[in-house]
């Protein structure tokens, strides 16, 4: 069976969509691959899969294998999400972003085969997953974890230093999320007032430890505005 292009291009869209719930919930935790990765991601696996059912319907008759392109997807996806794991002194981070993005992959092989309930109803599950687990997670799993407000002017100098100040201790990073990036308004004449970030970080300390060693180290960082306990 033919498809009109209509109905391939109502795929396409609906891809997008599905795989911009996935990215825009990844792009609020400042993730690597946000919306414009998954949506990439998910709009090549669709329209792999449009062209694997439909592509070569003028070659094969009878001895056409849909699958045959989509089992590439699946299996290639990885080497993308392999780029987004990363091990930093024995911590690995990155696999939740790495999963949804072979994930989305499935979706849009489902969206290009026409199965529009159950590509959605993943969707919904996912995107309820990675919001939804993480706060049972905060609550009843890593209750160990203590949190330390800051603000900083380059994240990058301020990840450096967290990292040497925990190696210190011997503190293991939970994770960082970033609250707000403000900059100044370039349009204001002779505004030369640093951008701003404000940052949570989560650290596992021993129940020894004083949190106020970790406080001090890091206030001493160049470009630290503000660092407290919450």
């Amino acid at each position: 069976m033919i498809i009109s292009n209509l109905e391939m291009v109502i795929r396409l869209a609906l891809a997008v969509l599905l795989g911009g719930a996935v990215g825009l919930e990844r792009e609020k935790k400042n993730q690597a691959a946000g919306l414009r990765t998954h949506i990439v991601v998910i709009l090549g696996a669709t329209l792999v899969m449009l062209i694997s059912k439909y592509g070569f319907a003028d070659i094969f008759i009878n001895t056409k294998d849909p699958a045959r392109l989509a089992a590439q997807v699946v299996s290639g996806i990885g080497f993308l999400g392999a780029g987004m794991i990363i091990v930093n002194r024995n911590k690995i981070r990155g696999l939740t972003t790495a999963a949804s993005l072979w994930t989305t992959a499935c979706i849009g092989l489902g969206v290009g085969a026409g199965f529009y309930i159950p590509a959605i109803a993943t969707t919904v599950l996912l995107v309820g997953t990675l919001s939804i687990v993480q706060i049972i997670e905060q609550r009843h799993v890593k209750k160990d974890f203590r949190q330390i407000y800051a603000e900083v002017e380059q994240l990058d100098s301020f990840m450096q230093g967290l990292d040497e100040v925990l190696t210190r201790y011997a503190v293991n990073l939970g994770r960082v999320e970033i609250q707000e990036k403000s900059f100044p308004n370039e349009l204001d004449v002779g505004e030369n007032e640093p951008g701003i970030v404000k940052l949570v970080v989560y650290l596992q300390l021993p129940r020894y430890m004083d949190v106020s060693f970790i406080v001090s180290g890091l206030s001493k960082i160049d470009g630290v505005h503000l660092v407290e306990e919450k």
